[in-house]
């Protein structure tokens, strides 16, 4: 038999595991059956480590890769009684391969096993028995002392940890990475889009939440750029068509007016904020319609008490209607269009001027409330005249107070009404004959 027709087989020295041992003319040859992808990567792997013993100058092998040819043929050394180095232990590690995979020669290693080198090393050709039999004793303690690490490695090299993928829907990516960063998994992120929710928060995760993965698994998470999305331009659509188109993109109307034109009935004239403007979601937008055809040269003049600077501005503009501003103290919100005029519903011509008071932040001054007057004290000392006599008598005080009466009843002549009483700033007496004034007088 003729391996890859250079290497006459002398003899089979082991299978396993889809590995096959000969002893060929001049050395060792492991010839691998690779039928599967498991196959291949057990092949390339094990290529690897023969690889980085090279680099280390500790080994020397012939490789193949060919299809249907793959092996790897060490030339024949005798073997040592020696510990591998350190080096050699290092570099096989992370590729799941230790002291029990070697041979070693005096100048380096002899060979390296795909798998542990159980029951002996393979006798190169001439060797004694005896010979077979010294060069295995002092390694066997070495070899199960290492089949148990050997188990470990292997192990957790086709078994890794798994981790369980947490709930990371809503959380922001720096939240998210935090969760990841521990567990052995990678993260893969791509951008979505929700104006609704905040920036760089996970919209979606890929797998599940509670999904087992092994270490080194990826986890996709999908972060959101909150792009707002810009208004279109309405102008021109029918009121109808233009509130479909608003709903449809997420947005609503805030406020309509309406004003003659040419336009048909119920056309858009124009929209604030104007077309491209970035709008979060459910925003309003204000829009100004057609009222159909002028019956006269004048504007009827919408109410604009109640309603912002910039909308009043803004539908005045629209009616090609002038603005005088003129800026007040209130407790009103800032900007707050406070009095119009001319009143709302009067006929303006185009062009025309508008008067609108509009609150501003500031400090409101209110005048000081007059002193009051001081109060004293007046006398009144009368004899009732010939002319009441008879007739119903009604005397009165006025002051600042206002009015009180002082006496009323039937007069008589001669009757004599006297007393003192308390009046604050100017002060009044009026005497009524069956309630008509008769005479006035100050005290």
């Amino acid at each position: 038999m003729l391996l890859d027709d250079r290497y006459p087989v002398l003899e089979t020295l082991r299978a396993q595991e889809g590995v096959t041992l000969y002893r060929v003319e001049g050395g060792l040859v492991f010839l691998f059956d690779v039928k599967t992808p498991e196959d291949k990567e057990r092949f390339y792997r094990y290529r690897a480590a023969v690889r980085r013993l090279q680099e280390l100058g500790l080994l020397e092998a012939q490789v193949s890769a060919k299809p249907g040819r793959h092996y790897v043929f060490f030339p024949e050394k005798p073997l040592a009684r020696k510990a591998p180095p350190k080096a050699a232990l290092e570099a096989l590690a992370p590729l799941g391969f230790g002291r029990e995979h070697l041979a070693m020669a005096e100048d380096g290693v002899a060979y390296l096993a795909p798998w542990p080198l159980q029951g002996g090393l393979p006798r190169p050709k001439g060797r004694k028995p005896g010979e077979r039999l010294l060069g295995v004793v002092p390694g066997l303690f070495l070899s199960l002392l290492g089949l148990f690490l050997l188990g470990q490695a292997f192990y957790r090299y086709f078994n890794p940890p798994e981790y369980t993928v947490p709930d990371l829907v809503g959380k922001s990516a720096r939240e998210a990475f935090l969760l990841l960063k521990d567990t052995g998994l990678r993260v893969e992120a791509a951008a979505g889009n929700d104006p609704t929710k905040p920036k760089d928060v996970v919209l979606a995760q890929d797998p599940a939440p509670g999904t087992r993965l092994r270490e080194g698994r990826a986890v996709r998470l999908l972060l959101n750029q909150a792009r707002l999305n810009p208004l279109p331009d309405l102008g021109g659509l029918r009121e109808e068509e233009a509130e479909a188109r608003l709903a449809e993109l997420g947005f609503k109307v805030a406020r309509k007016a309406y004003l003659p034109s040419q336009e048909p009935l119920g056309v858009v004239l124009a929209q604030d904020p104007a077309p491209g403007t970035p709008v979060p979601p459910g925003g309003g937008v204000r829009l100004l319609l057609s009222q159909g055809a002028r019956q006269e040269a004048s504007v009827f003049l919408p109410r604009l008490t109640g309603l912002s600077r910039e909308e009043a501005l803004f539908l005045l503009n629209a009616a090609g209607l002038q603005a005088q501003v003129e800026e007040v103290p209130s407790g009103a919100p800032e900007g707050t269009v406070l009095a119009q005029d001319p009143a709302p519903g009067t006929p303006v011509p185009p062009g025309g001027g508008v008067r609108l008071r509009v609150a501003v932040r500031g400090e409101v001054l209110l005048p000081p409330a007059p002193p009051e007057p001081q109060a004293r004290t007046v006398s009144l000392a009368l004899d009732l005249p010939p002319e009441a006599e008879g007739k119903g008598v009604r005397l009165v005080l006025l002051d600042e107070r206002g009015e009180r009466v002082v006496y009323e009843g039937m007069g008589r002549e001669g009757l004599r009404l006297e007393g003192s009483y308390q009046v604050q700033g100017e002060a009044r007496f009026r005497l009524y004959l069956d309630g008509e004034l008769f005479q006035e007088w100050a005290p």
